[in-house]
């Protein structure tokens, strides 16, 4: 396996050889070579001035032993961009990222170019809509019956051409694999980590040697799997920088304002970390005992959640047990500000509080600069607290870390989440980096301007948005995130409820129009009576003709999704999980803003188009006259502000009656809440809503 020794020896003057009071000595000529090698890469390793991704690499011990093999581990971070392999999956083709590289080089290639795309605009559509579709929608074994039925369409209307039969031959005529071209994938060892550069290349076994070890690691590398194939045992997935900057500097406008990608994760920092450790203590002091938790699973059986948070019962009566990141963050922001209330000494309780509002910050996935300094100082009460509520072994460097997240946040900006459990493989990898540029993707293959009415249809199947040099050519109304949030911040000035959504917001096929209740309806005239200033807009019960009339035909709809945020209405039923919100109201003095908690009914469109005669100037545009409602039954208020500084506030569990502003264009809902149901000691029910961060993933 291994080449022969050559026993021809030299002058060494190595770092090593040179240091000794000799200043050289009698080496064999690998030796020499090995030892100026390993000195070249520690002088580069000390000389770098920028923060790099260092891959592991083979242990000094084992240098000699793998020098001129062809099966060797990587002894430097350049040798790793030397394979020119071709893989079905990746493609290694990834030049040396330790040069220096001149923007210019980014733009000297295409990243999505697809030399094999027909000529004919509508067989590109045809293609490019169908490799997004199975990429978001269809597994690869249903990906052949969507390509052969679309082929069958075509030859049913003679035309001349033909998908390829396989979705991976699909990907590559319509470039759409090209987005994953820059991933590699290496083995590692588990034991020692040496870096191998593939199955193919690496040795059966690990042949470096660790650290003050005279013998090979020998762990095995490679398993056999159930069809008899050879794969690795762990594995390094890497994405080339070169290639993901490629595709960033096409964007518009990028060079001028150069995007940060690396995000934080709270999951271990916050909720896997501090929430559960302060548990453990809680239960170890016998702050909460069995009593408790049997009476914190009374309440928590009343609570509502949004459908994005998952339900605690059963664990909070076990005491918190085989607790998952997911399940801390719920009780964290839901359970937490409801149940520990009573529970924990008033001290304590107010300083878990910092934590619980510093986690509401944190948690967002866009957040502003007063947040993050709001969120920061809160962790600083909360640390100092803990010092002094706790012995000084409650504060880890878990805890620390939470005083440097706001530094993060700003360098990289907020968490990202995901439920992937392996988030480094390569499935994942690959995934996340075509829905990353799905959105490039479509406007760099779609350059005609005849081809601009498909992309509304190929924007709902795109996880990001499409950049805005493509979208803003759709309409001269197009949708814009800070008009968005200025409709539901701003209750002074409220949406109409035709303002433009995202396109992934409708589902992709309706219900068929309704009559809408007449009770309803009446609410329904009243609101386009205010909302347009119309006093004489007449129902269309009335028969005259000198009156314009409110049709009460509706579309209803069982569920829409607003950047992220998932709202659905009860529908007649009893499922409540994603209809409880909050919305702004402008106070009966005009001053005052609040916020009321309500329950939504259902969800429709209704198509409205104001009188030829009325003096409000609107643009013509496709969907002007679609309004997209909400009916809201709102929940009374109550007087008791006992909790407002917990962000928990009480409201009673009847409604209130309705009224046209039951009617509420979606753009104006304010956020998702929990609510818990609780009797006071005089044996009253009252409900605590907890409003929770809204999600806006733009």
């Amino acid at each position: 396996m291994f080449p022969s020794t050559q026993i021809h020896t030299l002058d060494c003057h190595c770092i090593k050889c040179h240091n000794s009071h000799q200043k050289s000595s009698y080496a064999a000529k690998r030796t020499e070579t090995r030892r100026n090698k390993r000195a070249r890469v520690e002088a580069a390793m000390r000389n770098m001035d920028v923060d790099t991704e260092v891959i592991p690499t083979s242990r000094s011990d084992s240098v000699e032993a793998m020098d001129g093999q062809a099966n060797s581990p990587f002894l430097d971070a350049a040798s790793m961009f030397d394979n020119d392999r071709d893989d079905n999956d990746f493609d290694d083709n990834v030049e040396d990222e330790g040069n220096e590289i001149e923007i210019e080089d980014f733009n000297s290639e295409d990243p999505f170019a697809a030399p094999d795309m027909p000529e004919n605009e509508v067989h590109q559509f045809i293609a490019i809509f169908t490799v997004l579709f199975a990429s978001r929608h269809v597994v690869d074994k249903g990906a052949a019956v969507l390509i052969e039925f679309i082929n069958n369409l075509l030859r049913i209307y003679d035309q001349d051409f033909q998908l390829p039969t396989s979705l991976a031959s699909l990907q590559k005529m319509t470039g759409f694999s090209a987005i994953t071209k820059g991933i590699k994938k290496f083995v590692v060892c588990q034991d020692c980590h040496t870096v191998y550069q593939d199955i193919v290349s690496a040795p059966p076994r690990c042949v470096s040697s660790k650290l003050g070890a005279r013998s090979a690691c020998n762990c095995n590398l490679t398993k056999s799997i159930s069809s008899g194939a050879l794969v690795a045992k762990r594995e390094y997935v890497y994405q080339s920088i070169k290639n993901t900057l490629s595709v960033f500097f096409r964007r518009p406008s990028f060079e001028a304002k150069i995007l940060r990608g690396t995000i934080i994760d709270p999951m271990h920092n916050l909720f896997l970390g501090t929430s559960k450790r302060l548990m453990d203590r809680w239960i170890d002091e016998k702050t909460i005992g069995p009593e408790e938790f049997a009476s914190m699973e009374k309440i928590a059986e009343t609570m509502v959640l949004p459908r994005d948070y998952t339900t605690l019962t059963t664990k909070i009566g076990k005491g918190f047990s085989y607790m998952k990141a997911d399940e801390w963050k719920s009780w964290v922001l839901v359970y937490s500000p409801v149940l520990l209330h009573g529970i924990l000494p008033p001290l304590q309780f107010k300083n878990w509080m910092y934590f619980v509002d510093a986690c509401r910050y944190y948690v967002k996935p866009s957040i502003t600069f007063d947040e993050i300094t709001t969120a920061h100082s809160l962790l600083e009460k909360f640390c100092n607290a803990c010092n002094v509520d706790y012995t000084a072994t409650i504060l880890t460097c878990n805890m620390h870390l939470h005083l440097h997240l706001h530094e993060c946040i700003r360098d990289f900006g907020p968490n990202f989440k995901t439920n992937g459990k392996d988030g480094f493989e390569a499935t994942y990898m690959k995934n996340f980096v075509q829905n990353a540029y799905k959105g490039d993707y479509v406007n760099a293959v779609l350059k005609s301007s005849s081809q601009i009415p498909f992309i509304h249809t190929l924007s709902k199947l795109v996880t990001t948005s499409i950049p805005a040099a493509t979208v803003t050519t759709l309409s001269s109304r197009p949708f814009r995130l800070q008009a968005f949030v200025q409709g539901y911040t701003d209750p002074y000035n409220p949406p109409k409820g035709n303002e433009p959504l995202p396109p992934s917001t409708f589902p992709l096929k309706y219900k068929k129009p309704s009559v809408m209740d007449d009770s309803n309806y009446l609410h329904l005239l009243e609101y386009y009576q205010v909302a347009y200033n119309l006093p004489d807009l007449a129902s269309y019960q009335d028969t005259s003709y000198n009156r314009p009339a409110l049709d009460n035909q509706i579309i209803k709809l069982k569920s829409i999704d607003i950047l992220g945020q998932h709202y659905r209405g009860t529908n007649n039923s009893t499922i409540s999980r994603g209809s409880l919100v909050q919305a702004k109201f402008v106070g009966s003095n005009g001053n005052i803003i609040l916020g009321f908690a309500g329950q939504i009914q259902y969800l429709f469109t209704h198509s409205f188009q104001l009188p030829p005669t009325h003096n409000l100037h609107l643009t013509r545009m496709v969907h002007d006259h679609q309004h997209v409602f909400a009916f809201i039954k709102w929940f009374r208020t109550s007087s008791d502000r006992s909790r407002e500084d917990d962000g928990v506030e009480f409201c009673l569990p009847t409604f209130s009656p309705d009224s046209y502003h039951s009617i509420i264009s979606v753009h104006r809902i304010l956020l998702e809440v929990a609510t818990a149901t609780i009797a006071t000691s005089r044996n009253v029910s009252k409900m605590l809503v907890i409003p929770l961060p809204k999600k806006p993933y733009a």
